[in-house]
């Protein structure tokens, strides 16, 4: 077994070179269909976990209905990939191992993903019964759950690795179909990995509330020029802390890792396809529906600033002739507006429901940092196309 498991990953590579089948529309949008369930069941079991206290049961309706819809995503793949393993002669009876180069593209990696969380969800229940349940932010930094985490990463992913493979470059909606709900997908769950540095779930210390309450209620290291920065931080045992610094930095770290997030994967579409009017629209809304699950909709204003992003991203590829992508440049030029219409957009209507407790020089310069981020993905989506060729898939 372990021989062959060895040869397998030798193999990988060349296989990936290789001539591989390539599965059918309607068996992509399927994948990407038959994911919601887990995902939008995994955003519900976090937001018992966020808003409740008490949740000691492995039970719960929200686990039970994430571990039945990974039960049948891997059933699915399991016979997707039964199917073609037989098209290609290979008998999947008489050996484990699979024939790596009868996988459909974008699948082997999704049966890494279901490996990891068949490994995940077991060890999420032995370490629970060990450790007992984590709450706050030790739940999302608990092993068995990132485990699970990265299997959602790697499943999720599925359909826009597999449609990559296929040579359309200008699709409709119903052709994008399965690359739209993977995208939504796959930044969902990058979302709720990172949700204690996330604008959309997390983020309050620019609110109007939580500054005055730490104002009114705790004594600060950094209040006036009397301290330094490093004295503050390791002044331990007097009765002041860095409440300002420490609620500033979470602030500004969660724009860029949101920003990182969100565009990321969007401009990278970019680079690939040219998707049909509206599509990243739809993808940055069902992002919002996904973390207002995680804050019970307290937050349902924040969905806008993210309509108004995707809209923004759609018209700009608009603007390329028909039928053609964004040119490197167009890339590099969306990243940093998306960023503005995103930051100034979500500022905005977060000074409307809760207001800006912070001062102009922090709120503003957070808005020019959340322009910057976007520059900074752009940029390494679309790096420049001069000089040495970049290194491709038949390079050493």
């Amino acid at each position: 077994m372990a021989a062959g498991l060895t040869q397998m990953a030798r193999s990988a590579p060349s296989a990936a070179r290789g001539e591989r089948p390539v599965t059918t529309y309607r068996e992509d949008l399927i994948t990407a269909a038959l994911t919601v369930w887990p995902i939008v069941a995994m955003f519900f079991d976090g937001r018992g976990h966020n808003n409740k206290t008490g949740q000691e049961s492995f039970w719960s309706l929200p686990h039970l209905f994430l571990y039945a819809g990974m039960t049948v995503i891997g059933v699915w793949v399991g016979l997707l990939v039964t199917k073609y393993q037989l098209a290609a002669g290979a008998d999947p009876r008489k050996s484990l191992i699979p024939d790596l180069k009868a996988i459909p593209v974008g699948y082997g990696v999704a049966i890494l993903g279901l490996i990891t969380l068949g490994l995940g969800g077991p060890t999420d229940f032995i370490w629970h019964s060990a450790y007992g349940f984590e709450v706050g932010v030790d739940a999302i930094y608990s092993p068995p759950h990132l485990l699970l985490f990265f299997g959602g990463l790697l499943v999720s992913s599925t359909g826009i690795r597999s449609m990559w493979a296929k040579q359309d470059i200008a699709l409709d909606f119903k052709g994008f179909a399965p690359v739209l709900l993977s995208t939504m997908l796959f930044i969902g769950v990058s979302g709720f990995i990172t949700m204690y540095l996330s604008a959309f779930m997390t983020n309050v210390t620019p609110t109007s509330d939580f500054v005055a309450d730490y104002q009114a209620n705790f004594k600060d290291d950094f209040t006036d020029q009397t301290q330094s920065l490093n004295a503050g931080l390791t002044g331990y045992g007097d009765d002041q802390w860095p409440f300002y610094y420490y609620s500033a930095s979470h602030g500004i770290a969660s724009m860029i890792i949101t920003t990182l997030i969100l565009l990321g994967p969007a401009l990278l579409l970019l680079r690939r396809w040219r998707i049909p009017f509206g599509a990243m629209t739809l993808i940055f809304t069902g992002y919002g529906l996904l973390v207002s699950i995680m804050t019970e909709y307290r937050d349902w204003p924040l969905i806008f600033p993210l309509i108004l992003t995707g809209l923004a991203i759609d018209v700009l590829q608009s603007r390329a002739p028909a039928g053609q992508r964004l040119t490197l440049g167009g890339i590099r030029t969306a990243g940093p507006i998306a960023a503005a219409v995103l930051w100034i957009s979500y500022y905005g209507i977060l000074a409307l429901d809760k207001g800006i407790g912070w001062e102009p020089t922090l709120w503003v310069g957070a808005l020019m940092v959340g322009v910057m981020s976007g520059f900074g993905v752009a940029f390494l989506i679309a790096p420049p196309a001069y000089g040495p060729r970049l290194v491709d898939a038949e390079s050493n």
